[in-house]
């Protein structure tokens, strides 16, 4: 195995991971598991805040190791929540109250792409009378990026940077991999996929987390902890 890295991308985690969830043709989020894309969401929020040196995880919890912000509004916002809590609160926890504003924290990242020119946003009507907004790309080229860079570590044997590695791992936990792979893409890839993902230790806890989470949520209603 090479130690050559693909350069650090310029999108945060939650931006690549609703870039890769938007269909290409409809503009529109590819069907996922029930609440996987929410705690995606939520899961890459607390993955960029450990790229940037804010939090670190164990096992079980999530705990604050700088309280400077890092100039995202998205990202800061979050900080500050959990630097306020008294008490360290376990991964779970914090996944669950970021995952409750999913909607709003999907619409925020997505409007973002749309400001920074990545995505465009039309409006049509479902049966000549509802109105839905789609989000399509206005060229591609991000979105493309994304995808190649990611199917190009699949299939080599480079280490990957820790940005990559934490998305491969997002791309599993939240079942995006069934719809970007074919079965037998899959298959062949499957034990290189688990590799990648697993090489950084957040990866671990919040797939376990995820997991546990989202068998939860399907059967109620996201309340409060």
């Amino acid at each position: 195995m090479t130690t050559t890295q693909s350069q650090p991308s310029q999108l945060t985690l939650a931006e690549e991971l609703i870039l890769i969830a938007l269909d290409d043709e409809t503009g529109t989020l590819i069907s996922l598991p029930p609440f996987a894309l929410e705690l995606g969401l939520a899961s890459a929020v607390i993955g960029d805040l450990t790229l940037k040196g804010r939090l670190d995880t164990d096992a079980t919890h999530v705990f604050v190791t700088s309280k400077l912000p890092v100039d995202d509004s998205i990202l800061d916002e979050t900080l500050a929540d959990i630097a306020a809590e008294p008490q360290q609160l376990p991964t779970e926890t914090w996944l669950r109250r970021i995952a409750e504003e999913g909607q709003v924290l999907r619409d925020r990242v997505t409007m973002r792409l749309v400001k920074r020119g990545v995505l465009g946003t039309e409006e049509k009507r479902l049966l000549w009378v509802f109105k839905t907004r789609t989000y399509p790309p206005t060229s591609g080229i991000e979105e493309r990026e994304v995808k190649s860079r990611i199917m190009t570590l699949l299939n080599n044997d480079d280490i990957p940077n820790p940005h990559d590695a934490l998305l491969i791992g997002l791309l599993r936990s939240t079942g995006m991999f069934d719809v970007l792979l074919s079965r037998p893409e899959q298959e062949r890839l499957r034990a290189r996929i688990d590799q990648l993902a697993n090489l950084e230790e957040i990866n671990r806890s919040l797939s376990h987390t995820m997991s546990a989470l989202q068998v939860a949520l399907a059967s109620a209603y996201i309340g409060p902890m």
